[in-house]
């Protein structure tokens, strides 16, 4: 369903829009030109879709310009409102309508009256809650006047509906990218140079190395009741590497794909699996959504409670909200809220580890393979594995079977040896203790000498060419 950067139908698409818009002088055209490609893009998804978003947009940008001229307080504030509103609205009700269903269902089943579900979303918007953040982030940018409104209706469609980052972004927020989108299309051989990695080394990512593991991690997670716990163990790391590298491979391809077109996107993976703790896990895991929830939502609750006096109490009530709030904008599933109460729960108690330890403590020894900094990995490794199970099954019926199978070290059931489980886990391990978790490689790799660079593009090219799988999946955060 609809085009995917893995897709020579993409490849091909991609390259007539580049074509047109660098042959292209004005900087209208190229706006309209890109309105043009974006709404082909995402039409190869459905209508409906497409209609939202549109209409998201242009109420943005009205009540965004409304609050750039509105003098009164009391009319500002019904105005951020309104603009909220336009973007919580199709959330609610396209996302969670059935959700919030069957949880109303539940408190009436006593009183003896039945609600009857939907069995299918009325309409499923790709990237909804992609767009509904930039909206969102927008508005309240304007509104907190972080920044002036967007002038001109073209520009900002062009923002919410900008293609590489529609489905499953990265957040761009309005801040960074209207300013550089003002400036033209500007790239240079070492941009263009720069682009064709990140989609190389997304390409490898995603179905080099999630396309691989897919088939056997997606059989243990749908019926753990089939396999033993070694199996089980199998599977818990191999979709903790597929998710990243599913995920982290779709977001090189859209930054690559931007940077082709001149504009910059902010990283979205920093090594997260080299993290020493869970609070620097999420600094580097989906940064772009993680530092949304700080600014729009922790540090909105932190401003408004601090009346609380018990700072770590107020710090970690406010985590643990934030972080259930994340999980249900993952999906509108009791999985995805208890994913996100553990990790708000794992926040909360590193918080409050964290300020009884001196501050050498807390950076550890800055050697990777110090016993304690490999402890420190092993361990909020562990809690995120974890968090991976409820993540990853359809029910919680399914991951607490899972959980207590692998944690009562089941001997029953069938037991998989996955060719690809343990070796690629192995690959991302090395990599994650051997490379600093700060260098970006994709961008220092356009400095190295002709030898290493033409090497290194080669073997991205070889590896896609003979160990890509034939069947391929679709990226698994399209869906959210």
């Amino acid at each position: 369903m609809g085009l995917t950067f893995t897709s020579f139908e993409f490849i091909f698409f991609l390259g007539v829009c580049l074509g047109l818009l660098h042959a292209s002088g004005r900087l209208s055209v190229r706006t309209w030109l890109l309105i043009i490609f974006s709404y082909l893009f995402y039409l190869t998804f459905g209508v409906g879709g497409m209609l939202v978003v549109t209409i998201t947009a242009i109420v943005d940008f009205i009540v965004g310009r409304r609050l750039g001229n509105s003098l009164g307080e009391g009319t500002r504030k019904r105005w951020l409102w309104a603009g909220l509103a336009a973007n919580l609205g199709p959330l609610v009700c396209f996302k969670y309508s059935g959700f919030l269903v069957e949880i109303i269902a539940a408190f009436l089943h006593p009183l003896g009256v039945r609600v009857s579900l939907p069995s299918h979303p009325v309409l499923t918007i790709i990237g909804l809650s992609y767009f509904s953040f930039a909206g969102i982030s927008y508005v309240l940018d304007v509104y907190w006047e972080r920044i002036e409104p967007a002038r001109r209706l073209p520009e900002f469609l062009c923002y919410l509906m900008y293609f590489p980052k529609l489905t499953a972004g990265p957040i761009v927020r309005a801040a960074d990218f209207l300013p550089q989108f003002s400036q033209g299309f500007k790239i240079t051989a070492q941009d263009f140079e720069i682009g064709c990695g990140y989609l190389l080394v997304g390409a490898v990512k995603k179905l080099v190395i999630a396309d691989q593991l897919a088939s056997h991690v997606s059989m243990i997670m749908a019926a753990p009741e089939h396999f033993n716990a070694w199996t089980l163990v199998q599977g818990m790391i191999g979709y903790t590497v597929q998710i990243y590298a599913d995920f982290s491979g779709y977001t090189d391809m859209a930054i690559g794909c931007a940077r082709l077109m001149g504009i910059r996107f902010p990283q979205n993976f920093l090594m997260p699996y080299s993290s020493v703790n869970i609070a620097e896990f999420w600094r580097r895991w989906h940064v772009t959504l993680s530092t949304w929830f700080r600014d729009y939502l922790f540090l909105p609750l932190e401003m408004g409670s601090r009346g609380i006096r018990n700072a770590n109490f107020r710090v970690a009530r406010n985590m643990i909200i934030t972080m259930l709030l994340c999980g249900l904008w993952h999906g509108a599933s009791w999985n995805f809220v208890l994913w996100g109460g553990l990790h708000g729960v794992a926040l909360a108690a590193y918080q409050i580890y964290a300020t009884g330890r001196p501050p050498q403590v807390r950076r550890g020894t800055g050697s990777a393979f110090h016993p304690g900094t490999l402890g420190a990995r092993a361990l909020t490794l562990s809690v995120v594995m974890v968090g991976w199970i409820l993540f990853g099954t359809q029910t919680l019926t399914l991951a607490f079977k899972y959980l207590w199978r692998m944690a009562t070290w089941s001997s029953d059931g069938v037991a998989l040896e996955s060719p690809y489980i343990l070796p690629l886990t192995a690959l991302m391990l090395v990599a994650h203790l051997i490379i600093n978790k700060d260098r970006n490689l994709i961008e220092e790799l356009s400095t190295y000498s002709p030898t290493a660079r033409v090497l290194t593009y080669a073997s991205l090219l070889l590896a896609l060419a003979l160990l890509v799988p034939s069947d391929t999946v679709p990226f698994a955060y399209v869906r959210f």
